[in-house]
């Protein structure tokens, strides 16, 4: 039951992108593969413009567990080509029920948040 619930919360996640903020072509979108007692996200980028695009990114994970808390941060440059996606980074992380899980993707042109994505995983939703 868990893992049909999450993966329809993931998915209203993955369709979401930013529109009215950057007047790039570019969707991001955080996928997220749920397992026993651990949880890949993957970081993707998806052109859907003409031309291909240079930019940056951070993907940011951060949990808060009873264990302790621990915020991992990827970030770099990347070129896409039109018409495609790319995957940017990956990130496995174990979780307890108890945990709060945090992601947010940021693409970035010029300092400016031209697409982002987030997924917040709180105690039992997952």
């Amino acid at each position: 039951m868990y893992a049909r619930l999450t993966v329809s919360v993931v998915m209203c996640f993955v369709l979401n992108t930013v529109g009215g903020m950057g007047q790039l072509p570019v969707k991001a979108l955080i996928v997220m593969e749920r397992e026993v007692h651990s949880c890949l996200l993957k970081a993707n980028v998806q052109n859907v413009g003409h031309n291909s695009l240079t930019l940056k990114y951070i993907f940011e994970v951060t949990k808060k567990g009873h264990a302790g808390d621990t915020k991992t941060i990827q970030k770099g440059i990347f070129t896409i080509l039109d018409k495609s996606i790319s995957s940017l980074s990956e990130s496995r992380i174990n979780l307890s029920k108890a945990d709060k899980l945090t992601a947010k993707l940021l693409i970035y042109q010029d300092n400016l948040i031209v697409a982002q994505d987030s997924v917040v995983l709180q105690g039992d939703n997952y």
